[in-house]
């Protein structure tokens, strides 16, 4: 009995942690993640565009943000509003938009909405964009940072 319980234990020990159910986030959420950080970002199908793989995006309280991708830079505005936040880059090649965010392990993920108010990829995982607080290093799979 003494000996399956060591095993048990030894097994427990070696089984990865699982990571948290990705939560999504609502108005309160949103504002907390984003007004005045960083983000770090790329596009999950366009990794390459807008000069460079990652992107860079500062948001700041008064709803005001940059945007920076290699020697791109843009500016913009963000709101927040029933559990989506949304962006503008008047007279840029950038698209306006809102997105649904979760958040798992310290990452992003952000669901566009389309003009019907369909969420793109909630209900698969499929994300649109992936970002992470600049100067954090976060847990997300592996498979997110090569997608």
């Amino acid at each position: 009995m003494c000996m399956r319980f060591l095993f048990l234990i030894v097994l427990f020990a070696m089984t990865p942690a699982a990571h948290a159910a990705p939560r999504q986030l609502g108005d309160a959420g949103l504002v907390a993640a984003y007004a005045g950080k960083t983000h770090l970002s790329f596009y999950r199908r366009h990794v390459e565009e807008y000069g460079g793989k990652y992107f860079e995006e500062s948001y700041r309280a008064d709803g005001t943000l940059s945007y920076e991708a290699g020697d791109v830079a843009l500016t913009g505005y963000w709101q927040v509003a029933g559990g989506r936040i949304c962006f503008q880059y008047p007279d840029t090649p950038l698209n306006s938009g809102c997105f649904v965010v979760t958040q798992e392990a310290g990452c992003y993920y952000s669901y566009q909405i389309g003009d019907n108010g369909e969420v793109f990829g909630l209900a698969t995982g499929e994300w649109w964009i992936r970002a992470h607080v600049k100067g954090t290093k976060p847990d997300c799979a592996a498979a997110d940072l090569v997608s």
